[in-house]
């Protein structure tokens, strides 16, 4: 699963949609475990809007960048972000000094790296492609000029960044007409890129969110942010400045608003804040070549963010008692207190008696003593004890415990195997050397002819969604 020094995203060069769908797609097909993608919807041109999840964590962190379709530099940026984080955890390595598993196991960051498909697409190419008609309208649009570059709108000439509800109707120095910039629209919500972007929030109910726009080198964290929550925010602004080396704005007594940062923190009374990477660019994009800077400034915004995130998602937390026995299938640390990063006692693995959870933190009386755990993907588990066969046609590997992350023990060639149990789509292997675990989306299930609900040898015995689809040689 090692790929050093394999990057997909290519930051310098002129980061277009489409070379963004397929950095998504490789993304997800290198980093099966790890990354995933959806599709929020369609704009009104028929692109996509991409979401992407980085991370194994209930606790959610979201980033967002391109609501301006000139500030494209942000989409690089963020992609950037997921594959470098994502070649860390695989590699077991940390950035800016960030423990990037131990982050991603209790975070997951999701990605709107383009909010602005469609304009983005303008701003890059122009009105190629289009219909002489739509072309026409855009260029109006546009103060009649064939050049896009400077344009930030989406192709209705709806400034994104304006069409939140939060303090609309204020909004200062706005077009009154469908423009290249600033034109907050004839209601909030109208444009569908806005609206995508409101149910996806509320559905994935983020801790803390991160809108990048470029240029300025500035961050803004207040909107009309309520006392007891100035401290948590402004502590959380002031160390995203100390990592960038970026400006704070001062807060407003009556903002503009209607952007995404400012609906946020309205409407979830949670940290939001807005990052302008770059020294300031005008009515244009960012130059290629302040990439390198930019992301020497930015690589850590996401670890550190994801690691606010947790203790705010922690703390919420309530105490679930569960008392009943799990099995803990590898060595881990016996803490004495929830939270704590470091001193606990190494346990071995063992049948548990758990009495608690709170968040993704376990109470557990072990032979070791009674204590709290904070077990990665894998660790902890109630195995469903089963009776079968495994065949597979292809070398594959073993695994101390049942995560595609966790250690190998070694490759089994092609073979038939006996099952005694079950995790999920992983299989517990039965070999004299001891019990080893497998991926069950690579194997076929055989199940003894006398079980009642015998499963035909060809099924692999997973959930129907979790058939693994027939390859050559697949016994």
């Amino acid at each position: 699963m090692t790929y050093a020094s394999a990057n997909i995203v290519n930051p310098n060069q002129v980061y277009s949609y489409t070379v963004m769908q397929r950095d998504i797609e490789s993304l997800v097909t290198r980093y099966p475990d790890l990354v995933s993608s959806e599709s929020l919807g369609v704009t009104a041109y028929g692109r996509q809007l991409w979401a992407v999840k980085l991370g194994r964590g209930e606790s959610a962190l979201f980033l967002n960048g391109s609501h301006h379709a000139r500030e494209w530099m942000t989409s690089s940026l963020l992609m950037k972000m997921i594959d470098s984080y994502a070649q860390a955890y695989d590699n077991n390595e940390t950035i800016g000094g960030y423990n990037v598993r131990r982050l991603l196991d209790e975070v997951s960051i999701w990605f709107v790296p383009m909010v602005n498909p469609d304009g983005v697409t303008l701003s890059q190419q122009g009105t190629a492609g289009l219909s002489a008609d739509v072309a026409q309208m855009l260029r109006q649009y546009n103060g009649n000029s064939s050049n896009f570059n400077r344009w930030k709108a989406n192709m209705q000439g709806l400034d994104l960044n304006r069409q939140y509800p939060a303090n609309w109707k204020g909004i200062k120095n706005a077009s009154s007409y469908p423009w290249y910039q600033n034109y907050k629209g004839k209601k909030p919500g109208e444009a569908a890129e806005v609206q995508m972007m409101m149910n996806f929030t509320e559905r994935i109910d983020p801790e803390v969110t991160i809108s990048y726009h470029s240029s300025g080198e500035i961050i803004f964290w207040h909107f009309n942010t309520i006392n007891s929550s100035l401290n948590r925010d402004k502590t959380i602004a002031r160390s995203l400045a100390g990592l960038t080396g970026y400006s704070l704005v001062a807060p407003e007594k009556n903002p503009s608003g209607g952007g995404y940062k400012d609906w946020f923190i309205q409407e979830y009374r949670r940290p939001g804040f807005t990052i302008e990477i770059a020294s300031y660019a005008g009515e244009g994009s960012v130059p290629l070549k302040q990439f390198n800077g930019i992301w020497s400034e930015n690589k850590a915004v996401g670890l550190y963010s994801a690691g606010q995130s947790y203790s705010l998602w922690l703390a919420k937390q309530k105490a679930q008692y569960l008392q009943e026995s799990m099995d803990l299938l590898a060595e881990t640390e016996l803490y004495a207190n929830i939270g704590a990063s470091a001193g606990g006692a190494r346990i071995l693995p063992q049948k548990l008696h758990v009495i608690a959870r709170k968040g993704d933190w376990y109470q557990v009386q072990a032979a070791e003593g009674l204590g709290w755990i904070h077990p990665s993907p894998g660790k902890l588990a109630v195995i469903e004890q089963i009776s079968a066969n495994a065949s597979w046609s292809n070398r594959i590997p073993a695994y101390q415990y049942p995560d595609a992350y966790s250690p190998k023990v070694t490759f089994i060639d092609p073979q038939t195997m006996a099952i005694s149990g079950r995790y999920g789509t992983w299989l517990r292997a039965s070999a004299p050397g001891g019990d080893w675990w497998i991926d069950g989306r690579k194997v076929t299930i055989t199940w003894p002819e006398k079980a009642e609900n015998s499963i035909p040898a060809t099924d692999s015995g997973l959930p129907e969604e979790e058939q693994p689809e027939a390859a050559e040689g697949t016994l």
